[in-house]
């Protein structure tokens, strides 16, 4: 960490994984924008922990689907934090239904919120990265992207697919202004998400997968965010304790 504080973005950071990347990146020196899309609550809450403990946070509403807000966000972190040259997307949902039932409004929703959504985001943050010749982006991926694809997840799992090809290319694109680009890819932490997959689908996971703490994925974030991470870009790291991920 320079001298200067880091500004950084986490999309969806007031809850689960999200809320444990904004906290351990303000512990980091960083100031952090907690995005939220519907509950300030929670990110309010976040803010106030990260407040109490000496850090610098602010909570900025925005529904990262829409390109418009998706361009607020960055510049009211902006205007409130300063330039923010860490990104992490880790903003995402599901609508779980077979591709038969599945609608084209929950399709595009889907798809909206977990890939177009971070493409937006990105997409705002970088001309900042560019200016200052530094910058880390980093996608919040799934083993179901392609690794481990489940019945029902046709939308959430083309659209983490799709953060796969971004990731690479776009490290290529960035890699000679000192910009890094990343997909973590979390095992069973129990989220809303998972939640979302059905019936039993946590029981199903729990009975397959070693639990992970949101703070395990938090600190390997915080290791790309940092001087150690700077020669790791487009990559796929997994963090899932030997969870049965096939290639």
């Amino acid at each position: 960490m320079s001298s200067e504080r880091r500004v950084a973005v986490v999309t969806g950071g007031g809850r689960g994984i999200g809320a444990a990347i904004c906290e351990r990146l303000a512990s980091e020196g960083m100031a952090v924008a907690v995005n939220y899309s519907r509950s300030a609550q929670d990110a309010d809450g976040v803010v106030a922990k990260i407040v109490a403990a000496g850090g610098v946070a602010a909570s900025i509403r925005a529904d990262i689907a829409d390109p418009e807000q998706a361009a607020q966000l960055i510049s009211q972190t902006t205007a409130q934090l300063g330039a923010p040259t860490v990104l992490v997307n880790n903003a995402g949902m599901n609508l779980a239904g077979s591709a038969r039932k599945q609608s084209p409004a929950d399709w595009d929703r889907v798809i909206g919120v977990n890939l177009s959504g971070p493409f937006y985001c990105t997409h705002a943050a970088l001309p900042a990265m560019y200016e200052q010749n530094w910058g880390r982006v980093i996608f919040l991926g799934s083993a179901s992207g392609g690794r481990r694809p489940s019945p029902g997840m046709s939308a959430y799992s083309a659209a983490k697919a799709g953060l796969v090809g971004m990731t690479r290319t776009l490290a290529q694109e960035v890699a000679r202004r000192g910009i890094t680009v990343n997909t973590v890819i979390p095992g069973f932490v129990e989220t809303d998400i998972i939640a979302s997959g059905g019936d039993n689908a946590v029981e199903t996971l729990a009975s397959q997968w070693p639990k992970i703490p949101a703070e395990s994925i938090a600190s390997t974030i915080a290791f790309l965010v940092s001087a150690d991470g700077r020669h790791v870009s487009g990559e796929e790291i997994g963090v899932w304790k030997g969870g049965p991920v096939g290639f």
